[in-house]
């Protein structure tokens, strides 16, 4: 069964739903992209490169599954995605050249919030899937995802934190 959106879910409304969805995935990628290159010289960078990747990837799948769906995209929401999370490295943090200790830690929390946000939409994906000629599967396995891309996060929070604000601190140990 191809997928398709039946006349008993609103088109419209899933429609936007998805293409929000996409919108915080365009700026969750660009930031745990440069995140996972910022902190290639930490601990954390396995997790963080294989966060990235992860996201990039369900990025990919979430762009298809809106074709798939013939639903309309909307690349403006997009591309202002992309220019506020661009934006908003410029904030002052009082250093000039070097990136702040707190950074990874604000970055982090960042995160784990939008993949929150994220494991609610493949819920609601999973719950509308039959209905949607979709394997719910899918979702089951890209929630699993996301979770665990938390309990990532979640570890180099741990490691930002313990340093951050330390006089002694060492953000690479």
């Amino acid at each position: 069964m191809a997928p398709h959106i039946p006349g008993s879910i609103d088109g419209k409304l899933l429609g936007l739903y998805l293409s929000d969805h996409l919108t915080g995935a365009t700026a969750g990628v660009s930031r745990i992209q440069r995140m996972a290159e910022a902190f290639a010289d930490t601990p954390v960078s396995a997790e963080l490169s294989r966060v990235s990747a992860e996201i990039t990837r369900e990025r990919d799948v979430l762009l298809g599954l809106i074709r798939d769906l013939g639903v309309r995209q909307r690349p403006h929401r997009q591309a202002a995605a992309w220019l506020a999370e661009h934006a908003g490295r410029l904030k002052l943090n009082g250093r000039v050249v070097r990136r702040s200790p707190m950074t990874m830690v604000l970055e982090a929390e960042l995160m784990r919030a939008a993949i929150l946000g994220k494991l609610g939409g493949w819920q609601t994906l999973e719950e509308l899937a039959p209905d949607l000629g979709l394997d719910p599967a899918t979702f089951v396995a890209l929630g699993n995802d996301a979770r665990a891309q938390i309990e990532a996060l979640s570890r180099v929070h741990e490691h930002a934190r313990r340093n951050a604000f330390r006089q002694n601190r060492d953000i690479g140990s």
